[in-house]
């Protein structure tokens, strides 16, 4: 290689080192961390066999496989995963470093969920659990454990619990929970362990119930029908489905709700404008 070439890219190094330098140390040049991105998601597999898998959606493949007995559900917030089984009277966090096989002589030392749990929702760390009694417990899974809500407190030892019968928790932590028994639709923070709001909602003969929300406004969905009521509306409606009806988990900034039959997806305006 020529003399003068060899300057020239020692040259260029220096002054490549020489702005780099400057970026760092030069007053009003900003200096950003970039963001790991985390290409991760935690599948679970309930069919033929019982086990729980990393994909790595980088690349479109498993990266991790391990068997897991008697699963539910699979969870994950934004910087842990966890795995419900045991019809959701276990919970597992996953152990991202070194994942391993779970039988029931491991799952035994996990923790438990409330006594009775048939129904988990989760959004971000934020969960809730509903048992065949109806009481609602709620927490942080991060932190670990629940608290049973209490929202109306009475001095009388008599007093029946708070009894709901379907729940959903939206991303900001706000848990919703419609109550045949209080002819209701409970609004509370979990993070901050308060009532936002208590709603009336009388609805003779409402079986089967689901519930979704979009922003402060919810929707209880009658998921045999598909007869929806919203909040602050006088009458129910009957959205355009056939057969079954699932709703979509609650969206804290939108202002539609969803529910998907066998062969549609229907949205519902919360502000009263319709379904399509």
């Amino acid at each position: 290689m020529r003399r003068g070439t060899i300057a020239g890219i020692v040259a260029a190094g220096a002054a490549a080192a020489l702005v780099i330098g400057i970026s760092v140390v030069w007053p009003g040049l900003d200096a950003q961390e970039t963001p790991e991105v985390d290409t991760a998601v935690w599948a679970l597999q309930t069919g033929e066999g019982r086990r729980y898998a990393r994909v790595n959606t980088s690349v479109g493949e498993l990266d991790t496989v391990r068997s897991i007995s008697n699963p539910d559900q699979v969870v994950q917030t934004g910087d842990a995963a966890y795995l419900f089984s045991d019809s959701y009277s276990k919970i597992t966090r996953i152990d991202e470093a070194m994942p391993a096989d779970l039988d029931e002589e491991a799952l035994q030392a996990s923790e438990s969920t409330p006594p009775g749990t048939t129904d988990v929702v989760t959004a971000g760390d934020h969960v809730a659990y509903l048992t065949d009694s109806g009481a609602v417990f709620a927490g942080l899974l991060s932190a670990g454990g629940a608290t049973q809500l209490d929202p109306f407190p009475s001095d009388d030892e008599d007093a029946p619990q708070y009894a709901a019968d379907a729940i959903a928790v939206d991303s900001r932590g706000m848990l919703f929970a419609y109550s045949r028994a209080d002819d209701s639709v409970l609004r509370y923070d979990i993070a901050q362990g308060e009532v936002r709001g208590r709603d009336p909602l009388e609805a003779d003969g409402l079986a089967a119930p689901a519930i979704t929300a979009a922003g402060d406004t919810w929707a209880v969905v009658v998921t045999q029908d598909g007869d929806v009521w919203l909040r602050g509306a006088d009458a129910s409606f009957l959205a355009p489905t056939t057969g079954a009806v699932v709703v979509g988990a609650p969206d804290a900034t939108g202002g539609d709700v969803y529910l998907a039959d066998e062969t549609s997806l229907v949205r519902v305006a919360v502000d009263g404008s319709g379904a399509e």
